[in-house]
Formats: structure tokens, C-alpha cells, sequence
């Protein structure tokens, strides 16, 4: 999926001219269950099933500026380096699929190291990268109230190291699909899955953060590129 989008979460000197729509207070903030008895019951069939290792795999949100102001801010790198999940491979290729859950107040805001990866200037002030990340958990996900985000994946084809997947992902308590083509790296009782997509606020009903009376706000859209490396189960 190719749609590309800039975004920003800025200034915290500005907070007063952010506005969001009233949360929807879920009921249970509790982690979602991962289907362990379905991957069970696929090993015990032969399927190979591994599970995510959140110590290799990364999930990155890639976010720029828009409105009359947006020279006044930064672009950011937001990580997911808690990445939890398992991953089925089935020689019936309508039965393979993954299931992943993400803890979005772990998120990881501007590393150093993320940033230059993404071509940005590596070091931006604490006190940017503490706004950012407040403006993001409070204003934006609202991850007191929704602190997890989950993806379901289903393979649509597979060719060699090709593949074509329907994700569904669930943020804020809305779910939105997308067809992603992937990459897929087998390994000696390894799998790696690697791509990008795009998504946007309006998917999940989030409102890009504002200030400045939206002079200054983040773009609509938002760049992910995942890599995600899983270790065969014995």
C-alpha cells in the first residue's frame, strides 16, 4: 500500500489550542488475549508457528508538518519496540496469519538512532520530544484509556519471498483494513516480514494534534514501515 503523508506533534507551549473530540471510554484496558489455542492446534497439525521477538522486531510511524506554520515545527519517529505476537505459516496459504498486539504507552519518541535512519537531524531538545510525547499519549491516542493497539493479518497470496496481506489494525477502539505487500525472509527456524503502508488519523476516528488555531498541526497521514522477526516454536 502506497500512500504517503508528513504529520507533526508539536509544541507544548500551544496545548491550549488543541481540540479532540470526547473519548470513548472502552470498558477493559486490560492486554488483549493473543489466540495461543489456535497456533497450538496448527503445530500439532504440522503448521509452522513462531512467535514475535520483540527484542529484533519494530514497528516505526513516520510523522512530518502541515498547516501555514508547519517551518515552526519538527518531524518525528515514533517506535513500537514492544512488539508481542505469533506468526502461522501453513502449506494451505488461506491458513497462515499473524496476530499482534502493540503497548502504545511503551511507544518510543525521536531516538536518535531512529531518527537518522529515517534521514531526520538526529538530535531535537528534551523538552520537543517530551511535548511530542505527551501531546501524543494524552492528546492524540488517548492511551490511558486505549492502551493497546492490535493487528490481525490473513495472507491473500504468497510467491518465494512475496507476499500480499490483509491487515486489519485497531486503534482507539476503531479497526480499519488495508492490503500491504510484504516481504518475507525464512530463515533456520526464523521468520522476518517486512513493508510499509500508510494510514491516517480519519481511519480511527483520531484527530491530527493542532495549535496555533491549526496554523501548525500533523498531516492527515502517517508512513509505517514494520520489520517483524519470529522465532519457530518448538
Amino acid at each position: 500500500m502506497t500512500r504517503r503523508g508528513t504529520g507533526k506533534f508539536l509544541l507544548p507551549l500551544l496545548l491550549a489550542a488543541c481540540a479532540q473530540p470526547p473519548p470513548q471510554v472502552p470498558t477493559d484496558t486490560t492486554a488483549p488475549p493473543l489466540p495461543e489455542r489456535v497456533y497450538q492446534q496448527a503445530a500439532r497439525k504440522g503448521d509452522a508457528v513462531f512467535r514475535v521477538d520483540p527484542q529484533q522486531s519494530r514497528i516505526f510511524l513516520r510523522t512530518g508538518r502541515d498547516g501555514p506554520m508547519k517551518a515552526a515545527g519538527h518531524d518525528h519517529v515514533i517506535a513500537s519496540v514492544d512488539v508481542e505476537g505469533l506468526v502461522l505459516l501453513s502449506d494451505d496459504q488461506g491458513k497462515s496469519r499473524a496476530d499482534l498486539r502493540l503497548p502504545l504507552q511503551q511507544l518510543v519518541v525521536d531516538d536518535p538512532v531512529y531518527r537518522e535512519r529515517f534521514g531526520l537531524e538526529p538530535e531535537l531538545p528534551a523538552s520537543a520530544v517530551e511535548g511530542t510525547t505527551r501531546n501524543l499519549q494524552d492528546k492524540v491516542l488517548e492511551s490511558s484509556l486505549f492502551p493497546w493497539a492490535t493487528v490481525s493479518v490473513q495472507v491473500l497470496s504468497m510467491r518465494e519471498t512475496q507476499a500480499d496481506l490483509d491487515v486489519s489494525v485497531t486503534v482507539h477502539g476503531t479497526t480499519f483494513g488495508y492490503r500491504v505487500p510484504a516481504v518475507l525472509e525464512v530463515g533456520a527456524g526464523t521468520l522476518g516480514v517486512s513493508g510499509s503502508m500508510t494510514v491516517s488519523h480519519a481511519d480511527f476516528g483520531l484527530a491530527p494534534f493542532s495549535a496555533a488555531a491549526g496554523l501548525l498541526r500533523v498531516a492527515e497521514d502517517v508512513d509505517v514501515v514494520f520489520d517483524i522477526v519470529a522465532v519457530r516454536r518448538q
